[in-house]
């Protein structure tokens, strides 16, 4: 087994070898450049996009090596060929899930509604060890955990249940028969579960994984069209995969061993997520003949830096990692900086006033990295960058439901479920639709404590009367608002409440904050709230507001769901995140705080779990040694590896919760054995003074994506565009929506079912249509009457010859468009060939015909064609919408001229998109046709102004 260190010119070999081939790669040392490197080689002697894969653990990894493929490439045919496991197994069961009684139209369940499927089959099973009437929910989390390892380690509820039964009958220990009895019930509750999620339709993200390996290891039908077209797979970051990612890679290849996995044993930090280290060992043993290389050049970090991380894992318990040596590639720099300050006070302003003066001396706060363990532990570092006004931004990290606005809304909607809740009301009279000053509400609590009543019922009295003109006239609105609220609850839907909500509050006065920054993570976590609502729906049957308040709640306490909402990177703000989310990343400045044993690794107390997955049940153990402890060390090597030009490790002395002076953590020993680290002692921080205002920061210069509807929005009113597009306003999805959704999804089955051999007729596609609508949620219940018409207009399409006659060659694929200034993607519905190389793109619609002419001019027909046309390279293209109400077919044609016309005009509106985007400037285009059809109107004040002339 060959094993030689390659530097960069040497790294092309790897992307021409066949055959199973482990790369081993230290930090910066090019692991993205060999794959997308071996990913365009084999593309350019043949082997198609399609018939490579390239699997990575993240959406975000996956889509930085799309990023630099397409740019060598061209936009992908389809869909991406460069993919997250849970994306790629998502598809899998999508397209073939229907073997295994999987309705198509499943989704993916979110924590709460976990909890709340758990919590039912409990209720209903009231297993003996796991039932406590009294506290019935004391053991949700824990078992959902056993759940999910077991599905990581493809251990079906069948499987444990016959491990549980055998066990018992070969066991007479007492202790250990009662341990077993409970191994034995979550194993009836893991298969009544899993029954419960077919019923309703749903799958966890573990499922997929699940699911998919078996889907491809037994039936022939998507073997065949997955494993037998796939000749190559290549996996990033094979240290992070679990035992059921492993088996699905393993099972794509089985046919040709064209396999080639790029993995960091000492980067290994995900085994909360279920990785394990043991699938190295394991590709060692499946794939005896594979060639080993290892990468050991870092091209990314100066000598000082790479020395200090290599002295940090090089002292790791030698039973958990693959020794191995990087070498720094760079010029020398600056020695890595040891930082120690007398309180956290100190430490945190001593770094954001080191942050303020690179940044005046002309560094990008962006290129300025400041990580910590937790995200708890940002808190006091962004009191500091406040005090000394140093712009930040929170990349990732938890604390959704702690933010401002989301407390705010919840205050809201629990007002307006409770109009008696005081507490709920005071919160909201903060709200601008409603202000009411501090005096104000400091008497209006005083009232109601006096008189021992909820504030509704007093704000009319004598007593009241103590408040100025414009408070009393603030709570009265708030009041009669949350009333008018109230009074819909009985009625109408938690969504509805919720978009009424933001309208009588002006979105919660969004608009009104000075920072940018700060409008962007508002609107962005109140678009990730009203998909919690959306979710919520999605499974429930009631959908009351006092049901869904329940729901917030059990998602509050959830341990998953509290990350906050995602917002696009800005230029001129610190960065601030955890250790875990920098994996991947690199800055020029890295700071890392909190330097101390408590922190790194932390104060842990890990006690062996009744409840956790047997060992018996796990087919490859990780490898000896403190599991914890060699967590936290790889962990802490994460983040030193991600500083390319400075390094600064910082520590206090005292931390709130200290009682005598922190120790420094054990890993910064080995950084200053070496001897070459600087040292400096962080003067003492005078006492707190008022914090200013946070500084704004402008967007990047990163390349726009946006999808063709969005050119649409944006050629109709960029303003509406920017509130859709930049700051993700929440907007009511539509009862149109809804079903052209679901029929879209009958017809992907459909059409899936029919290129796997099926015959599917009238009678077919009516029992495709009707499964579909018993699993899906959404306002159904409202509108029964749409189950019959759907299931008619899906008939008479399918006895048409728009669908007998028709040679489908892809069934909902992407596409991505790329001109000068923006990428622009859609989705196909439909591709059809008529047999002479022509290809039309089908678009489904639920709505009335259309004639030819409009449709020409329409801008989603005319991307639709030139994105079709240049990646056939051909201009005899044609796209037909297919109008499922009446089975009628508008086709419209293309000529050459045409295409080129559409092209440019694509071309022009991208370029004034990107322009909008980057001076961050969207003028409205009011008018009456467009501002009283605006999701947007309520925030929109030239929607408002409209509406009212």
């Amino acid at each position: 087994m060959p094993s030689v260190p390659l530097d960069r010119d040497q790294q092309d070999a790897v992307a021409h070898r066949t055959g199973p081939c482990l790369v081993l790669a230290g930090p910066g040392s090019g692991k993205t450049r060999v794959i997308v490197e071996r990913f365009l080689a084999l593309d350019s002697e043949g082997v198609a996009a399609s018939a490579q894969l390239v699997l990575t653990y993240t959406r975000k990894a996956a889509a930085e090596m799309r990023s630099r493929a397409e740019a060598a490439h061209g936009p992908f045919a389809g869909e991406p060929p460069l993919s997250n496991y849970h994306s790629f197994a998502g598809r899998v069961v999508r397209a073939w899930g229907w073997l295994a009684g999987i309705s198509p139209a499943f989704r993916i369940a979110d924590e709460a509604e976990r909890w709340l499927h758990l919590e039912a089959v409990l209720a209903s099973l009231r297993p003996r060890t796991l039932w406590n009437p009294v506290r019935p929910h004391d053991l949700v989390d824990s078992i959902l955990d056993v759940i999910g390892k077991a599905k990581q380690e493809l251990v079906t509820p069948e499987r444990y249940a016959e491990w549980a039964t055998a066990a018992l009958a070969a066991d007479d220990d007492p202790a250990a028969r009662a341990l077993l009895q409970r191994h034995e019930e979550i194993a009836a509750v893991y298969a009544a579960l899993d029954e419960r999620y077919l019923r309703c339709a749903v799958l966890d993200h573990d499922d997929t994984i699940l699911r998919a390996e078996q889907l491809l290891r037994e039936h022939d039908a998507p073997r065949h069209a997955l494993c037998d077209s796939i000749e190559y797979v290549m996996v990033d970051e094979y240290q992070d995969t679990n035992y059921a990612q492993a088996r699905l890679v393993e099972t794509l290849v089985a046919s040709h061993r064209n396999i080639l996995v790029v993995a960091d044993d000492d980067q290994a930090i995900y085994k909360f997520r279920g990785a394990s280290l043991a699938n190295l060992d394991r590709f060692s043993r499946t794939y005896p003949e594979h060639a080993k290389v290892v990468l050991s050049h870092n091209y990314r970090s100066t000598p000082a830096i790479v020395g200090a991380a290599g002295a940090v894992i090089s002292v790791a318990d030698p039973t958990s990692r693959i020794a191995k040596r990087l070498t720094a590639e760079r010029a020398a720099g600056d020695a890595v900086e040891l930082w120690e300050a007398p309180d956290e006070r100190s430490e945190v302003l001593g770094v954001a006033a080191e942050c303020r003066r690179l940044i005046e001396s002309g560094t990008r706060a962006a290129d300025i990295a400041w990580l910590f363990r937790r995200h708890a532990d940002m808190r006091a570092a962004i009191g500091a960058l406040r005090e000394v006004s140093v712009p930040y931004q929170v990349q990732g990290g938890r604390g959704f439901f702690t933010q401002p606005e989301i407390k705010d809304l919840l205050a809201l909607l629990s007002a307006a479920a409770d109009p008696a809740d005081t507490q709920a009301l005071l919160r909201c009279l903060q709200l601008p639709s409603w202000t009411v000053s501090n005096r104000g509400r400091l008497a209006l609590v005083q009232l109601c404590s006096d008189h021992d009543a909820p504030l509704p019922g007093l704000l009319g009295t004598v007593a009241a009367s103590a408040l100025d003109e414009q408070d009393a006239a603030g709570a009265a609105r708030c009041v009669a608002d949350v009333a008018a609220l109230h009074a819909m609850t009985a009625r109408e839907d938690v969504r509805e409440i919720f978009y009424e909500a933001l309208e009588r509050s002006n979105f919660l006065g969004l608009l009104d904050q000075q920072s940018e920054l700060a409008r962007m993570q508002t609107g962005a976590n109140l678009n990730k709230f009203g998909e919690l609502l959306e979710a919520f729906a999605d499974w429930s049957d009631d959908h009351r507001l006092a049901t869904a308040l329940r729901y917030l709640e059990v998602l509050r306490n959830s341990r998953n769901a509290d990350e906050l909402a995602t917002i696009d990177a800005v230029d001129d703000g610190v960065m601030l995140l955890t250790a875990h989310s920098a994996k991947g990343l690199e800055w020029p400045v890295v700071i890392l705080s909190g330097c101390v044993e408590s922190r790194w690794p932390g104060r842990w107390t890990v006690s062996p779990s009744t409840l956790a997955l047997p060992a018996a049940l796990v087919p490859e153990l990780p490898p000896d040694g403190d599991a914890v402890i060699d967590e936290e060390r790889r962990l802490f090597y994460v983040a030193l590896t991600r500083a390319r030009d400075r390094l600064v490790l910082a520590r206090a002395r005292r931390y709130p919760r200290s009682f005598k002076d922190e120790v420094p953590s054990p890993f910064l020993g080995a950084v200053a054995g070496r001897g070459d680290a600087w040292l400096r002692e962080v003067p003492a921080a005078a006492p707190l003074h008022p914090r200013p205002a946070r500084a704004s920061g402008g967007r990047s210069g990163e390349r726009l994506s946006v999808g063709v509807s969005d050119i649409r929005v944006f050629k109709q009113c960029p303003r509406r565009f920017e509130y859709r597009h930049r700051y993700r306003l929440p907007v009511r999805d539509s009862l149109q929506s809804w079903y052209g959704t679901l029929m879209h999804t009958v017809l992907q089955n459909a059409a899936m079912r029919r290129n796997a051999g099926e015959v599917v007729d009238a009678d077919r596609v009516a029992a495709i249509w009707n499964d579909a609508w018993v699993a899906t949620r959404g306002p159904k219940g409202s509108h029964p009457e749409l189950r019959e018409l759907g299931e008619q207009q899906l008939r008479r399409y399918v006895e048409g010859s728009a669908w007998q006659h028709a040679s489908v060659t892809a069934v909902e694929e992407n596409f991505t468009l790329a001109l000068d200034h923006a990428d622009v993607h859609g989705r196909w519905d439909r591709l059809d060939s008529n047999g002479n190389g022509a290809v039309t793109v089908v678009d489904y619609k639920t709505g009335p015909p259309r004639d030819e002419e409009r449709l020409r001019r329409d801008i989603q027909v005319r991307a639709y064609a030139v994105a079709v046309s240049r990646r056939e390279h051909s201009d005899d293209v044609a796209v037909e919408l297919h109008h499922l109400q009446t089975a009628e077919v508008t086709r419209v044609a293309f000529t050459r001229e045409q295409l080129e016309t559409s092209y440019r005009f694509l071309s022009v509106t991208a370029k004034d998109m990107a322009a909008a985007w980057r001076d961050g400037d969207f003028p409205p285009h009011p008018s009456a046709w467009n501002c009283t059809r605006c999701e947007y109107r309520t925030v929109c004040d030239e929607g408002r102004s409209t509406e009212q002339s």
